[in-house]
């Protein structure tokens, strides 16, 4: 018992010493009720008592010493709660369930693995000892923890010595900050007007207003300790004032070539002059005299400021003149593009993307616009020669476009090819325009020819048809022998005098207008009708026909508009040698407004390089052909205010697509 009273007092002692800043915490709380448990549990086993509320001290201990969360405080009651009343029922397992008492201790650690190893070679330790004397285990629980109590103290008190001198040289620390900082403060006194005058000189490149500029120029002079400032820029009637200076309006209209001081030098104003330039005016007020230094240091602020305006002012030009060339690049309608030496976007308008179909503005050119990649190779000859290039290329849309493309090389002082200016121009328009205009240049030179020989023609072929008659009935009555020859070759005159005259007809009604009667009619019946006349007069039953026909009305002449379609379907039934199809489709385009049919053949196709003349008059590949059929379908389609176009492959066919003003009154009524 002495040497368990020895161990509660060095227990208590040491908890004193060790934790006497937290004389409240529940430890203590914990500590005491488990020492008068311990004189009750001592006064048990005096009078001889079989059951033992030995596991309830070792509880208290356990809590006392690791303060564990209510989860595991609540098991670690119960589970001591249940030992003590184990003890009452089967008092012959007492010094086993002392033993017991000491397992909890597995399930704690310590602030390093070695001192949790040590907890746990002790916990066994102790339950051993348990089993044979009680009072000796708890006697060295106590002891145990003191020691661990002890140790934590004073690795405590070496962390807070430590903190202390790291505490301590901080505070040295933060006064030599302190210290340098006043002096620092003293240095950024001295160079803070350079730092102004520093800021004035990249005005010209941060500020592009003027106004702006002036903001900054009176509240960087005010930073600097004065007590008032202005300044007035002439050209761009800008004033600006900051800070307390009295009647400074006075001073605005001053005109001064040089500086000129006021009120015992607090006031002091200042000319702004680049190039013999003057720009305005600047004034600085002082509530004290300003010295010589002070003064000069102004004169040299407003130089800077002279010096910075001027060139604000020529930037200010530039990006104007900029912005303007931008814009007018932007509003024009030719595709412009700048590409550097390896062919990557530099730059690229709208009408270009619009033209290109892509809203690209980075990468290789040829590689995002495979359209043009065909010209890879003349744009290399652009570098490699450093002279322009021109050229019409063909766009297979529908209908096809027609492009003027022109490559400049943009050369350096050392004559380098620096980048590539691309112009695009779609000249469609512009060529249909001419060929309209060549068109109708032809026709008049037909017409004035048709008119001038067509008297001069037919008359001579009505006497030479009406002597061909007279001289077959003579020779009926007078030649029996070799008649037939005679009257053979008068036919064949007589053949030749028709064909002649067809030919002046067929030149005559050429340069008529070809309208007779204009009135509301649907396409499809008109496509019908000269379905049926054009294969009748063909004669042909090897030609298979496919129609898809929607009703479409437009204005026009019904007579022409059969002789249109006739001529386009006899064009393609001749083109068929043997046997073909012909597939016809109608249509109407309610967002352009036009009626649009396609008249397609797998005849033998046209030559590339007769498609721009298949329109032309006398312009014909056959033998017997007058060259006027396709010439007065396009007659007929520009009357009519329409477009035809044509596409065709050699040994595929041929597809006729034209396009017709809708009836806009019919197709609203109906």
């Amino acid at each position: 018992m002495d040497a368990l009273t020895v161990a509660w007092i060095t227990y208590f002692g040491v908890l004193y010493l060790t934790k006497k800043r937290e004389i409240k915490d529940t430890s203590f709380f914990y500590s005491f009720t488990a020492f008068f448990f311990s004189l009750l549990e001592f006064y048990f086993n005096y009078k001889a008592y079989h059951f033992t509320i030995f596991p309830l001290i070792i509880f208290l201990l356990t809590v006392s010493f690791f303060n564990p969360n209510k989860r595991k405080y609540a098991i670690l009651f119960l589970y001591y709660l249940f030992l003590s009343r184990l003890s009452i029922f089967f008092p012959d397992v007492r010094n086993l369930i002392l033993s017991m008492s000491f397992l909890p201790l597995f399930t704690f650690s310590l602030t390093s693995d070695r001192q949790t190893f040590t907890l746990y070679i002790l916990s066994v330790f102790l339950s051993f000892i348990s089993y044979f004397n009680e009072f000796l285990s708890l006697g060295l629980t106590l002891v145990a923890i003191s020691i661990y109590n002890i140790h934590y103290f004073l690795s405590k008190v070496e962390e807070e010595k430590e903190n202390f001198k790291i505490t301590v040289a901080k505070t040295i620390d933060s006064e030599i900050k302190r210290e340098f900082e006043k002096l620092e403060f003293k240095l950024q006194t001295a160079y803070k007007k350079l730092k102004e005058l520093f800021k004035l000189s990249v005005f010209t490149v941060k500020e592009l207003s003027l106004n702006d500029m002036a903001d900054k120029i009176v509240e960087g002079l005010v930073n600097l300790g004065y007590s008032g400032t202005f300044i007035k820029l002439r050209n761009e009637n800008i004033q600006k004032k900051e800070g307390f200076f009295p009647n400074y309006r006075i001073y605005f209209d001053q005109d001064i070539d040089s500086v000129v001081s006021y009120e015992d030098n607090k006031v002091i104003l200042i000319p702004l002059v680049s190039e013999n330039q003057n720009l305005g005016i600047i004034g600085v007020y002082s509530k004290i005299s300003l010295t010589r230094e002070e003064v000069e240091f102004l004169i040299t602020y407003a130089n800077t400021i002279s010096t910075s305006i001027a060139k604000t002012n020529f930037l200010l030009e530039k990006i104007k003149l900029r912005d303007l060339v931008q814009k007018t690049i932007e509003s024009i309608d030719l595709g412009i593009v700048v590409l550097n030496k390896d062919f990557n976007l530099e730059f690229i308008n709208k009408s270009a993307k619009v033209l290109l179909g892509k809203d690209q503005e980075s990468g290789n050119f040829f590689k995002h616009f495979t359209i043009l990649k065909n010209l890879e190779n003349e744009f290399k000859e652009v570098i490699n020669s450093k002279k322009s290039f021109e050229k019409k290329i063909t766009i297979s849309e529908n209908p096809k476009k027609i492009w003027e493309i022109k490559a400049f090389p943009i050369l350096t002082q050392e004559e380098s090819i620096e980048n590539i200016v691309v112009i695009i121009e779609d000249i469609t328009e512009k060529v249909e325009m001419e060929n309209q205009i060549l068109q109708s240049e032809k026709l008049a030179v037909i017409g004035k020819l048709v008119a001038s020989i067509s008297h001069e023609v037919k008359n001579p072929l009505s006497i030479i048809n009406q002597s061909a008659y007279s001289l077959k009935r003579k020779v009926n009555k007078l030649c029996k022998e070799n008649a037939e020859e005679i009257i053979a070759g008068l036919d064949r005159i007589e053949k030749s005098v028709y064909r002649a005259n067809d030919i002046v007809e067929r030149l005559l009604n050429f340069t008529k207008p070809y309208y007779s009667k204009i009135e509301s009619i649907n396409i499809k019946d008109v496509i019908e009708e000269a379905i049926k006349l054009s294969f009748l007069q063909a004669k042909r039953s090897d030609i298979s026909i496919s129609k898809r026909l929607s009703n479409a009305y437009i204005k026009g002449d019904r007579n022409a508009l059969i002789q249109l379609f006739i001529n386009i379907l006899i064009n393609a039934i001749e083109s068929i040698e043997d046997k073909g199809s012909i597939s016809i489709k109608a249509y109407k385009d309610k967002s352009k407004g036009l009626a649009v049919i396609k008249i397609r053949d797998t005849g033998v196709g046209i030559p590339s390089q007769y498609l721009d003349k298949i329109f032309e008059p006398f312009f014909t590949t056959k033998e017997s052909g007058t060259g006027l059929g396709l010439a007065v379908v396009y007659r007929i389609v520009e009357s009519h205010g329409g477009k035809i176009y044509v596409e065709s492959e050699e040994g595929k066919g041929t597809e006729f697509t034209v396009e017709l003003p809708l009836n806009k009154e019919e197709e609203d009524g109906g």
